[in-house]
């Protein structure tokens, strides 16, 4: 797929609209089914890489365990033995980023117990390190647990030398689910064996035809609105007819009359209830008003008029000192202690004359005056405010006169005049007594008179007013089906328009995906006799898939009735590699858990092609117990960091760099070497074995790859390096001819490294000579070791 991000949908789709043949307000109904692009995580600079993951009471782990890894593209193959502790690492990265393990979605609780580590009683906690664009200082995201269930939990970002953070600011929730970038094992299978309508709207919604999906369902949404409007019209008004055809009333006569035909007479329907409201006149509309009219809230009135009192009493309490008077004489004294420090020689009044007046003693009770005048302002300021306040409140209260009972011979509306009123008074304890008053009496007017309002209704109403209210309901749903009618019709051609450019983009953008996944599999299936075909995505509603087109041996066939078991976790790999991979994808990394098992020799050596080329672009973490990936990996010379886990008592995890064997074989051998507590007989003994050990996997790497080469397959290569027992027959199948004696292979050794090769393969392969070579010194051994396997290692 191409590293670049997908245009915007929206715009696209937009800017087909004018070819679209649709009318303007099709149109623009189609816009408004289009939301904006949503908004990007503010906090996140460039691709998110990992730089350790730590956990502490976790899983397999308990004391504080950190993988450190390298932050940038590059593959990184964590392996250790089952029960180590190597998935717990994995589990713990998804659990602290995503706040849940797929291994436990949709599984009974027993499957949830075991998160807490049984040997370690401190509060179990699991973070990660990251480093955007893979430069800078590291933000760490760390989940702790606060008590004993998997939930009580909770998760923020440090950064250094800053607060701390909510994760949703530097990761984005719906990022994690379009571009999740976790893989285990047992995912492997859910992905093929999981519901396909769930795989179809993952790959669907990284396409970005999500959008038209959403669309399609908002725009079916409103055509149900609209229909059930319709259909509910029609109901109705046959309902509404019958109870008309029942009764006596000329006027109901009419009004079946108005309803039948093919569709009701809307004018008709409209005269005859404004006749009605003619005959009742405008008593009954004021009647309907008075009995909905509602007064003061007396609770409301009494909170705020309480608070009023409260606030003057405040008030008057700070009355006798002023703000104003009390920042003149501030001003005042600060204005002598100006003058004192300007004229430090003389203590004399400058006003009164006072000899020695604006002396220590003064200068030191003209500040206490001062602060103790500040506060005395600030109080009688705040009081004020406060009065202020609390006035305003209780004046807001109260509410012009309404309009329609301005003139009325109703009692309520002087009352309401002097309720009115009450918004001019400006004494505070006056304006609290008055509102308390007039407020009581006018609300218990207002009650009464919309008590006798609503009864008089009632005896208006008579017969006839619940046939109108009937009438007047089908007028307004037969209205709303007029209205809806050509709405219904345009929402059909915006449908059409929509899967007409869905299967369209649906062809053009599931393209680069589908290649991108079919190159995958040709990697990790090279030998299978089992090709995949194009990839698509089909159905609408409950009977969504996805297609996988698949042959056996050029014959047409269902890909998931032909494959094994290991090719069904290679499709899962090569559908799940392309979306965790996508430009507009913000992890720069991939953590895959466990992803070998199940596969031969060949699809192991085929995963390690595929890493390796994500690796290029991609920081790649893989958790295994299975030693044939790094093996697969060494034959390929794929540049990898090989990090060793293992478990010991009390569940301490110890993590160990292991990139190359022969290192490891060397610095044991070299570790015997400088050991002096070493009998010199016991060296002599040992350290050839263990040079031999260096020499070994030097020579494996070079044998497997050229046996590969020349077309044996896994199977026999292994065979035939299992029936090799001496460095010579090893040096024969990775350089020379298999069918060269011992002594031909040293002759060759000897020609291409010098005389000394054939002279250390001798002493450490004493079955290559006649004779063993004479001993010399340990560290001279292991020297010429490191040196003729590196020099085979570049071969």
């Amino acid at each position: 797929m191409s590293d670049q991000p997908q245009s915007s949908l929206r715009d696209l789709l937009l800017g087909r609209l004018a070819a679209s043949g649709l009318t303007p307000a099709a149109q623009q109904l189609v816009a408004g089914l289009l939301p904006e692009a949503r908004a990007r995580s503010a906090g996140r600079a460039g691709p998110l890489y990992l730089r350790s993951i730590s956990a502490a009471g976790w899983r397999g782990i308990g004391p504080a365990a950190t993988l450190d890894l390298e932050p940038g593209p590059g593959l990184t193959v964590v392996a250790g033995r089952n029960g180590s502790g190597k998935s717990s690492f994995a589990e713990a990265a998804e659990m602290v980023l995503t706040g849940d393990n797929f291994r436990w979605q949709d599984r009974t609780q027993i499957w949830k117990q075991g998160w807490r580590n049984l040997h370690d009683p401190t509060a179990p906690q699991v973070s990660v390190q990251l480093c955007p664009d893979g430069a800078g200082d590291p933000l760490t995201v760390q989940r702790t647990w606060h008590g004993d269930g998997l939930e009580d939990s909770r998760t923020v970002v440090h950064r250094p030398g800053g607060p701390e953070q909510d994760p949703r600011e530097i990761i984005d929730a719906e990022d994690l689910s379009l571009y999740r970038p976790f893989l285990s094992y047992s995912e492997l299978g859910a992905m093929i064996n999981g519901r396909m309508s769930a795989l179809h709207d993952a790959l669907a919604q990284i396409l970005g035809l999500d959008l038209l999906s959403d669309a399609d369902n908002e725009a079916r949404a409103r055509a149900k609105k609209l229909t059930d409007t319709v259909t509910g019209a029609g109901d109705l008004i046959r309902a509404v007819t019958a109870e008309l055809s029942d009764s006596d009333d000329p006027r109901a006569a009419e009004a079946v009359a108005a309803l039948e035909g093919r569709r009701p007479d809307l004018d008709r329907l409209r005269a005859l209830l404004k006749g009605q409201v003619a005959t009742d006149g405008a008593e009954l509309a004021r009647l309907r008003r008075l009995a909905g009219l509602e007064g003061p809230d007396p609770r409301e009135v009494a909170g705020a008029v309480a608070r009023l009192r409260e606030a003057a009493a405040v008030a008057e309490d700070a009355r006798f000192t002023t703000a104003e008077d009390a920042r003149q004489l501030i001003e005042l004294l600060e204005r002598a202690q100006d003058h004192r420090r300007r004229h430090p020689q003389s203590a004399d009044c400058p006003v009164c004359g006072a000899e020695s007046r604006l002396d220590e003693g003064w200068s030191g009770r003209a500040r206490e005056q001062v602060d103790r005048l500040r506060r005395e302002a600030a109080e009688a300021q705040t009081a004020r405010t406060g009065l202020d306040a609390a006035a305003r409140a209780v004046r807001d209260l109260v509410q012009p006169v309404p309009g329609w009972l301005q003139g009325d011979a109703s009692p309520l509306a002087p009352l309401w005049d002097e309720w009115a009123a009450c918004r001019d008074v400006t004494d505070p304890r006056e304006l609290a007594d008055r509102i308390e008053r007039v407020a009581a009496t006018l609300a218990d007017a207002c009650r009464q008179q919309s008590e006798e309002a609503a009864d008089r209704i009632a005896e208006q109403d008579g017969r006839w007013q619940p046939l109108a209210l009937r009438l007047a309901e089908c007028l307004r749903a037969a209205e709303a089906t007029e209205a809806a009618r050509p709405l219904i019709k345009q929402i059909k051609d915006v449908r059409a328009w929509l899967r007409k450019v869905t299967d369209e983009l649906r062809e053009e953008r599931l393209r680069p995906f589908a290649d991108q996944s079919q190159g995958i599999w040709k990697l990790l299936c090279e030998r299978s006799s089992v090709s995949l075909g194009s990839i698509s995505l089909a159905g609408t509603a409950t009977a969504r898939k996805v297609v996988l087109d698949a042959s056996v041996d050029t014959v047409d066939a269902p890909a998931f009735g032909v494959m094994s078991q290991g090719e069904l976790h290679s499709l899962a790999l090569s559908l799940f590699l392309p979306r965790a991979t996508h430009p507009d994808s913000p992890f720069g990394f991939l953590v895959i858990d466990d992803p070998v098992q199940s596969m031969d020799p060949e699809k192991v050596e085929g995963l390690a092609r595929v890493l390796h080329f994500c690796s290029l672009r991609r920081q790649v973490v893989v958790f295994t117990h299975d030693t044939r990936l790094q093996a697969a990996i060494r034959r390929l010379r794929a540049p990898a960091t090989i990090m060793q886990v293992s478990r010991g008592t009390g569940s301490v995890v110890r993590v160990t760099r292991t990139d190359d064997p022969v290192s490891l074989a060397l610095d044991e051998a070299r570790a015997v070497a400088g050991d002096r507590n070493v009998p010199q007989d016991v060296a002599d003994r040992v350290l050839p074995r263990m040079c031999r050990g260096a020499l070994e996997a030097a020579y494996l790497e070079p044998a497997r790859r050229r046996l590969r080469a020349d077309g044996h397959g896994h199977e026999e290569v292994e065979a035939r390096i299992g029936r090799t027992y001496e460095l010579t027959g090893l040096a024969a199948l990775a350089f020379y001819d298999s069918g060269m004696a011992p002594a031909e292979v040293l002759a060759a050794v000897a020609r291409d490294h010098g005389p000394w090769a054939r002279t250390l393969i001798e002493r450490c392969d004493p079955g290559a000579g006649e004779a063993p070579a004479p001993p010399g010194a340990p560290v001279d051994l292991v020297g010429d070791t490191e040196r003729l396997a590196r020099a085979v290692q570049r071969r």
